[in-house]
């Protein structure tokens, strides 16, 4: 990391602490777009995003950051982290939930109902994005799966960058529609009893 780098990062916490609308923005920014990726299923993403960021403020305020990446991988990987725990704690939750309910573990010692709702997820994710807009599909693989920034992809089609979050937020959202129209489907490929 170049002197210079580390001085932007240094400044850029700086302007974090003191409340600078700037600074919390691009931070919100970096951490919502781990959020997304990671911890999508859990539809709280703003609420861990707060929360990471007020681990952010926290650490910056303890002088944990010792400036051994960027400021940006160092925010990216706490987010990641606390997405992961927060994933993690949901599945918890799920699992305590089943066996307070006194539904009965079904026959096998490697719980078979897992791995056939992860087949089924699959074949609706699957369902989901061959009946999505080739575009939607691509614009949503270049974000979600390899990480392109919008900044990029704005200076790419030569537009603004509101108008690529516009995009992005519309396949998601067409995404989601389709998504909840196959899961009432009953006839939806990959759920039990189908063909």
């Amino acid at each position: 990391m170049t002197a210079s780098n580390r001085e932007n990062d240094e400044a850029l916490i700086g302007a974090f602490l003191r409340g600078d609308p700037n600074a919390i923005r691009t931070l919100s920014e970096w951490v919502a777009r781990i959020v997304r990726l990671r911890a999508w299923r859990l539809r709280r993403d703003e609420d861990l995003s707060q929360d990471i960021l007020v681990e952010l403020l926290a650490s910056f305020e303890a002088g944990r950051f010792e400036g051994r990446s960027s400021l940006r991988l160092y925010a990216e990987r706490v987010a990641k982290y606390r997405c992961i725990d927060a994933v993690r704690r949901e599945r918890h939750r799920r699992h305590l939930s089943l066996e307070e309910s006194g539904e009965p573990e079904p026959a096998g010692s490697d719980r078979p109902d897992r791995k056939l709702d992860g087949r089924e997820e699959l074949r609706l994710c699957h369902a989901v994005l061959c009946r999505l807009p080739e575009s939607c599909r691509e614009l949503l693989r270049r974000v979600l799966a390899e990480e392109v920034g919008y900044e990029f992809l704005a200076k790419e089609e030569g537009v603004a960058v509101g108008t690529i979050k516009s995009r992005v937020a519309r396949c998601r959202k067409h995404a989601n529609d389709l998504r909840r129209r196959l899961t009432a489907d009953p006839a939806r490929p990959g759920r039990r009893g189908s063909r």
